[in-house]
């Protein structure tokens, strides 16, 4: 695998990990901060601002996206068929620290 793929703000983003330039660039979502994702083969499955997405990862190109109506706009952790339980364990662990510093940002700006 020679690419790195980076959810952020509302975009994924393919990175050439021999290069670090960029290959292609997809906004999926406005006005979220958190986009969380997995590759699956030749698929980027994407979350962001209540939205499930899956992408070309060649391409970056959107193949679907799903509302998932009736859930909210909450966190979400995607776990597909090809991870191991340690991957999910970490990114469960990532994303509990990612939404503590979050908290903790948002007391300490609001006191």
């Amino acid at each position: 695998m020679n690419h790195v793929y980076i959810g952020m703000a509302g975009h994924i983003t393919c990175i050439d990990k021999s290069t670090g330039n960029e290959v292609w660039r997809t906004k999926i979502k406005k006005g979220s901060s958190l986009t969380n994702l997995i590759r699956e083969g030749n698929q980027i499955i994407a979350y962001s601002g209540g939205h499930l997405f899956a992408l070309n990862a060649l391409t970056g190109e959107i193949q679907w996206e799903n509302e998932l109506k009736g859930l909210g706009y909450s966190y979400c952790i995607i776990a597909g068929s090809e991870q191991t339980t340690g991957a999910s364990a970490s990114a469960a662990s990532a994303q509990q620290t990612a939404s503590a510093a979050g908290a903790a940002a948002a007391t300490t700006s609001t006191s």
